[in-house]
């Protein structure tokens, strides 16, 4: 018993003692790896040296304060250089002072642009571009080179330590740059060189000469044609890189006009003449003279006309309604199928000669009626009426060179010429007219008139023979040779039957029935007035089928050198005439009155002038 509690007594001391043992061993080991990584610089710190060398190769040892003290300078480190001045030693504050005027530099300062164009030397006028620098954001990166490394510690001292001490073998230098806002470039680049760009004339027609009937020639001016999208591109490159001094070589192309002064003078002259013989009424005259000349201060005539290509006439917009404020006077015109006194009766007859004229100088010709009542001063089919509102008349000058008016009155003729480009080849136009029917009037129409005395006949209303036209616009060579035929306008000229009123009242108040189909009266024989007869003779007043000689005409003579030109094309198809019927004017001479036409239901009444009741369908 003794024996085993001695040996139970010895295990529990063995494991005592070897436990002690373990914590000791264990609290070394703690105090080892502390030492190792704490400790042991806590200790030792000052004993650390950290070891660099100086620009000479010289070995020097600084403890990391010593070392810390002595790379953390406030002032910029030596060898700094911004935009070429060594800031060296200077604190941040005065490097600032000394770089202020950079941002205070105007665009001029650093900017100049010129233009080489033509052998000149043209200046971009650059205050409206936008300079920005960035001096600031410079001194900022100038001042922290060196003061920062990607190494930690004692590693990062030394690394610091070796950069800055580079630069005072080899100095570092920092610039600033100016930036360019290049929007306005555009502008400024178009205001410096839109002058140089000249668009190319040709030499023009500027207006007639109604005395010395030519036209007004403009000499031609060459042009310059500018790259100015090429010297925009550059300039804007340019400054993008940082290039602020500069010429900018422009491209030009110098454009020569193809027609002189002289061709044109040569060239544009009197393409066709119309002429006819009026009636001695003084106010149809008058009113013939205002449509040649116009009315000073109230309105223009034909004469002097001048439409560029392309450019259109209107004849009722471009006189207006003709009144007697205008010094139109009351003549001649038709009213539901006979002549009364209308303002501005007569126009007709000059408006003819217009139409005329302009067919036979090939122009296009927009809107046309003929007169209701042929006239006598023009062939039938060939004559055009106008009345306000409508009918009208209208043409386009469809060439390529401008066109002129000249129109005349005197001594009884009126006459109206077209100037412009001359037909080619020397080749004329006619327009004439072929009878396609002629109408017959109706039966006469009696009227039982109980205001006149048996036996009495008032014929109201004559009788006239209507036809119907083709009119053809004739080509002719310069030897008067049929060359071309083309059917044109066609004419529609209405027939009317004679009314006669018939008296039926007899002498003591009786009134008697009359037959509408032979316009007998049923009175007995003996109370038939002896005295009443027909205030008019039956039979057709139409005017005559042979138009008024009008003098003869020469073909426009065609300009000596022109170039050669190809035929004119004749219009693939006859105008259209939609002209709706309306009522008529103008005179008649002779006898014939001139008025609008619609084909199958024409309206002869109306004033021409605007002057009388509307007129009614025939």
């Amino acid at each position: 018993m003794k024996k085993n509690a001695a040996k139970r007594r010895q295990k529990k001391i063995v494991a005592t003692v070897l436990g002690v043992v373990t914590a000791i061993l264990a609290v070394g080991a703690i105090a080892g790896v502390l030492y190792a990584t704490v400790l042991k610089d806590v200790f030792s710190a000052k004993e650390t040296k950290i070891v660099v060398f100086d620009i000479n190769g010289s070995e020097l040892e600084y403890s990391p304060e010593e070392l810390q003290l002595q790379i953390d300078t406030p002032a910029f480190y030596q060898g700094i250089v911004i935009n070429g001045v060594d800031v060296s030693g200077k604190t941040k504050e005065e490097v600032v002072a000394m770089f202020a005027s950079e941002k205070d530099k105007s665009i001029s300062d650093v900017v100049d642009v010129k233009f080489s164009i033509n052998d000149e030397l043209v200046p971009m006028d650059t205050t409206g571009l936008m300079l920005t620098t960035d001096i600031d954001e410079v001194i900022e990166k100038a001042y922290n080179y060196g003061r920062t490394s990607t190494l930690a510690g004692n590693d990062g001292l030394k690394d610091r330590y070796n950069t800055i001490n580079a630069l005072k073998k080899t100095p570092m230098e920092f610039a600033s740059s100016y930036t360019i806002d290049t929007a306005a470039v555009e502008s400024l680049t178009h205001a410096a060189l839109d002058s140089y760009q000249k668009e190319m004339v040709e030499a023009y027609a500027s207006g007639f000469d109604k005395e010395k009937l030519e036209f007004i020639i403009e000499e031609s001016q060459e042009g310059c044609q500018v790259n100015i999208d090429k010297a925009i591109s550059e300039v804007k490159t340019a400054l993008s890189n940082a290039e602020y001094q500069l010429v900018v070589p422009v491209e030009t192309e110098i454009l020569e006009p193809t027609t002189s002064a002289e061709f044109l003078k040569g060239y544009l002259g009197k393409v066709s003449s119309t002429t006819s013989h009026t009636s001695d009424n003084d106010n149809r005259n008058t009113n013939i003279r205002l449509i040649c000349e116009g009315n000073p201060g109230k309105f223009d005539g034909l004469d002097g006309l001048f439409l560029k290509p392309g450019e259109s006439f209107n004849f009722n917009e471009y006189f207006g309604e003709r009144t007697e404020e205008k010094g139109f006077k009351m003549a001649h015109g038709i009213f539901n199928g006979d002549m009364r006194d209308e303002l501005g009766g007569g126009i007709c007859q000059a408006n003819t000669m217009l139409y005329q004229s302009v067919v036979k100088a090939d122009l296009q010709v927009d809107e046309r009626k003929n007169h209701t009542i042929p006239s006598t001063y023009v062939p039938y089919g060939t004559d055009a009426t106008v009345t306000w509102e409508s009918p009208n008349f209208r043409f386009t000058n469809n060439t390529e060179y401008p066109i002129a008016i000249h129109a005349t009155y005197a001594d009884r003729y009126v006459t109206v010429e077209v100037y412009g480009r001359p037909l080619p080849d020397g080749q004329y136009i006619e327009l004439i007219g072929e009878q396609i029917r002629v109408i017959e009037p109706s039966g006469t129409v009696y009227v039982a008139d109980p205001t006149l005395p048996v036996g009495t006949k008032d014929y109201t209303t004559s009788s006239r023979t209507g036809y119907d036209y083709t009119s053809y616009k004739v080509y002719y060579d310069k030897d008067g040779n049929e060359i071309n035929r083309v059917e044109y306008f066609q004419s529609h000229y209405p027939m009317r039957g004679a009314e006669v009123h018939v008296g039926t009242l007899g002498p003591d108040g009786t009134v008697y029935n009359m037959d509408p189909s032979t316009g007998e009266v049923d009175a007995p024989a003996d109370v038939t007035d002896p005295t009443g007869e027909s205030s008019d003779p039956t039979g057709d007043t139409s005017p005559e089928e042979t138009p008024a000689e009008t003098p003869a005409e020469t073909p426009a003579e065609t300009p000596a050198e022109t170039p050669a030109e190809t035929p004119a094309e004749t219009p693939a198809e006859t105008p259209a005439d939609t002209t709706p019927d309306s009522g008529e004017g103008g005179s008649g001479e002779g006898g014939s009155g001139e008025g609008g036409s619609g084909e199958g239901g024409a309206q002869e009444g109306g004033s021409e002038e605007g002057g009388g009741e509307e007129a009614p369908q025939e």
